[in-house]
């Protein structure tokens, strides 16, 4: 049995919208904070020094008991990347749809803070009762999300970049050209702009949601980012602050 050492808080409320993969959108923070009992500074002593780390974490919104629902267990997903149409085992993906719905992130380590404020190192702080956190970014990772372990990214070992791809090789990665309104992107926080276009220009529809004029609705932070898509264009028709009467969103 494993249990959470911290939880992530981000501007990524549900499923829809968030990256497909991490690295994919840099413009965002995230926050790792380590829960009681594991918010000792000794543990992280010496991660400064690395750029990159690896998060072990958890499935929070997909999970399921295959105890208790053995029969939910799948050995075949249908990637989105792929249109949703195409078959490939679980274990060749990296679908959520796992029987033990772990997964793992590679992200840019930004800063450490302890109590609110940036700190250089963890030298000295050992036990605390204020809150101790890693600030990341590239993240594809939901808020509230469980993280399981951290690790640090070692270059001599983790790159390999005579790797095949498999399947993602022949895939054409494009990005839509988003068209946001000023008066209305001058209601998103200033340091949250350039992450919102990044992730909306990822288009956040699903391989099985793509209806051409119709008005999606995707939370992001403290808003409702609501636009349409025609073609290669992503048009944003209005930014809503919660809460509101009757939100209009599409997972």
């Amino acid at each position: 049995m494993i249990r959470p050492i911290a939880y992530v808080r981000s501007d990524y409320n549900e499923k829809f919208g968030i990256p497909r993969q991490p690295g994919l959108v840099r413009g965002l923070e995230q926050e790792v904070v380590l829960e009681p009992g594991f918010s000792n500074g000794d543990a992280l002593r010496g991660i400064e020094d690395f750029t990159h780390i690896w998060l072990i974490w958890g499935f929070s919104q997909t999970r399921f008991d295959m105890e208790a629902d053995p029969v939910e267990w799948r050995p075949t997903v249908r990637p989105p990347w792929l249109g949703g149409n195409t078959r490939k085992g679980v274990w060749a993906t990296r679908s959520p749809f796992r029987p033990n719905s772990l997964a793992m992130s590679c992200v840019r380590l930004v800063r450490i803070e302890h109590g609110g404020k940036t700190v250089m190192n963890t030298e000295g702080i050992g036990e605390t009762g204020e809150k101790l956190s890693l600030i990341i970014s590239g993240a594809d990772i939901v808020n509230g999300t469980p993280v399981y372990d951290i690790k640090p990214y070692i270059p001599y070992t983790d790159s390999h970049p005579e790797a095949s791809g498999g399947f993602t090789g022949s895939i054409d990665y494009k990005k839509l050209n988003v068209e946001f309104p000023e008066d209305l992107l001058l209601r998103i926080s200033p340091d949250k702009r350039t992450g919102l276009i990044e992730v909306l220009a990822g288009d956040p529809r699903g391989a099985y949601n793509k209806q051409p004029g119709y008005v999606y609705g995707m939370s992001f932070g403290d808003w409702d980012i609501r636009f349409t898509v025609d073609g290669d264009k992503l048009s944003v028709t209005d930014v809503v602050s919660y809460p509101d009467e009757d939100p209009v969103r599409v997972k």
